[in-house]
């Protein structure tokens, strides 16, 4: 029997999950991606939906699939942890990106916090809300502030934080800043840096191995380092399993007999195998798909407002047979939802809605399971807009989707 095709929408956390579990299982798998979605520009930070109390903890636990999936990342390390933010909070996490610094084993110890002349960090005022934290004062923690002479020509200042780490990706940058922290950190027990430390995971990891001491950044801002260490992470995991990867955005999900086609537009200058431009309305057919498109902050749900023809809500920016909605309420089978009016239901209907589908991700029409359409992450309605439950979510989608095409 040949080995299933199952197509993946989407390559944010709960897309790469998707995929990740199908090869795993055996299938052949493509995967259409577009741009970054939220998923690329998080903050390496990750957060979990939140146990009601010590009883029910285990049910916020990964289960085995979905820690093997972090494991085959390579990329994070799973919690609790204590991090400390650009905007100078100290919070809990329930895991995050390896190169950011877990202040909880340095308790009661003294961290030093790098003055770098850069315009988007301001240490001093770090250093004062790090150490004006609740957690710093019960455990006695000091926050201390070190100058780190690490801008070597005036721009420096001024890029972009994710510009400015990719220069420490260089082996020759890394070792001198490495050099220059042992100078400047022997009164300390710890470095705590801003989001520098590389855009791609060996350079976090090369440098804390150089050093005699912890080292670790604090969360990015969007766009910076840690969303790019995932990309690459993630294309690294791709390569290792075969993952077939198409640049393009998808325009319609429809039913052909008992199978599915993906219909997209590649990305600008996508080539065949000869060398000519592709042209417009590429498709794959498949045995089933997984819709992992994100919400409405990746742009995988549009906001329509139209107000010339009273039309406000949401819709797919594809074509597919699937249903939105929102807190329980379904709309159509054409991927909108009409009506929903940001007035009456707040701001917070952003994050709930998403496409109609069942506790195993499977798209529903009215209350009957879509055969072979699934959907994850944050395209899903009514779930945590967490990485860990985009993880969870991928992995049952794409577990679910097997099935599919195993039948």
């Amino acid at each position: 029997m040949s080995a299933a095709h199952v197509v993946v929408v989407g390559a944010g956390v709960a897309g790469t999950a998707a995929a990740w579990i199908l090869s795993e299982r055996g299938a052949r798998v493509s995967v259409i991606h577009d741009r970054a979605g939220s998923s690329a520009l998080y903050s390496g930070a990750i957060d979990d939906e939140p146990a009601p109390s010590e009883h029910d903890r285990a049910a916020s636990e990964l289960e085995p699939d979905a820690r093997a999936f972090v494991a085959a990342l390579g990329l994070w390390r799973l919690g609790p942890l204590r991090l400390a933010t650009r905007e100078g909070v100290v919070r809990q996490a329930s895991g995050a990106d390896r190169a950011l610094l877990d202040l909880e084993p340095l308790a009661g110890r003294n961290v030093a916090v790098a003055d770098v002349s850069r315009d988007d960090w301001d240490a001093p005022l770090l250093v004062g809300a790090f150490g004006a934290s609740d957690w710093a004062r019960r455990t006695s923690t000091r926050f201390s502030l070190v100058d780190v002479p690490a801008i070597r020509r005036g721009h420096e200042r001024r890029v972009t934080s994710h510009d400015f780490a990719a220069l420490f990706d260089e082996p020759e940058r890394l070792d001198a800043l490495a050099k220059l922290l042992e100078e400047c950190g022997k009164d300390h027990d710890a470095w705590l840096l801003g989001p520098w430390l590389g855009t791609v995971p060996s350079t976090a990891l090369r440098m804390q191995s150089a050093l005699s001491k912890p080292i670790g950044e604090a969360t990015s801002s969007v766009g910076g380092a840690a969303g790019a260490r995932f990309e690459h992470a993630r294309t690294a995991l791709f390569r290792a399993r075969s993952i077939d990867i198409v640049s393009g955005r998808v325009t319609d999900i429809r039913e052909r007999g008992e199978r599915w086609v993906v219909e997209f537009d590649p990305a600008d200058g996508a080539r065949d195998h000869a060398g000519t431009r592709k042209r417009n309305g590429n498709e794959l057919e498949t045995t089933a798909a997984v819709i992992a498109t994100g919400g409405v902050a990746a742009g995988g749900i549009a906001f329509v407002w139209e107000p010339e023809r009273g039309a406000h809500g949401f819709r797919l920016p594809y074509t597919a047979p699937v249903a939105l909605s929102l807190d329980g309420e379904a709309g159509d089978s054409g991927g909108s939802l009409y009506g929903a009016s940001l007035e009456s239901r707040g701001l917070g209907v952003l994050e709930r809605v998403g496409v109609h589908a069942d506790a195993e991700g499977a798209a529903l029409r009215g209350s009957v399971a879509v055969s072979g359409l699934y959907a994850a992450g944050d395209a899903l309605a009514a779930r945590p807009r967490t990485v860990l439950e985009a993880v969870r979510s991928g992995i049952r989608a794409g577990r679910s989707a097997l099935l599919r095409g195993r039948a």
